[in-house]
């Protein structure tokens, strides 16, 4: 993922001297308006990339926010555990799938059998683990009240 480029025009702009995340995702919203969740999801994203290279622009730095206000905490975890929780989902979808095609093969070729079902084994349980994984982050999400 590269930094986008409405992104960088934030940051060049001589207003934003030593700007905090949040003023940033101020700046983004009031250009492209309210669509809060993907906005966020973009600006942590952005945000991530550009503390990891540590952009420079002029005398613009960006500097991590010490002192966040307990809803900005609130959003950026509720964003990061939704990027946990569709990683996981990723995961599951593959492992099914990974899991069927054994299955399949075995029927398919019963002389493999022996060969493929430890590894049809493996991918099940991990597939239970994280399907645990899962149902652990949709009760917090279902639980807004939790954090």
């Amino acid at each position: 993922m590269s930094i986008n480029e409405q992104i960088l025009k934030i940051v060049k702009n001589p207003s934003f001297d030593n700007i905090f995340p949040v003023e940033m995702i101020k700046a983004l919203e009031e250009k492209n308006g309210k669509d809060y969740l993907e906005t966020m999801a973009l600006m942590s994203a952005q945000i991530k990339l550009l503390l990891k290279e540590e952009v420079h622009q002029g005398d613009y730095k960006l500097k991590k926010q010490h002192s966040l206000t307990p809803k900005s905490t609130i959003v950026e975890t509720t964003i990061s555990i939704k990027e946990k929780y569709n990683k996981y989902k990723q995961q599951l979808l593959l492992g099914l799938g990974e899991a069927e095609e054994y299955k399949k093969l075995c029927v398919e070729h019963p002389e493999l059998q022996v060969k493929l079902q430890p590894k049809y084994n493996s991918i099940r349980e991990k597939n239970t683990k994280i399907l645990g994984r899962i149902k652990a982050i949709e009760s917090i999400l279902d639980n807004k009240s939790a954090y």
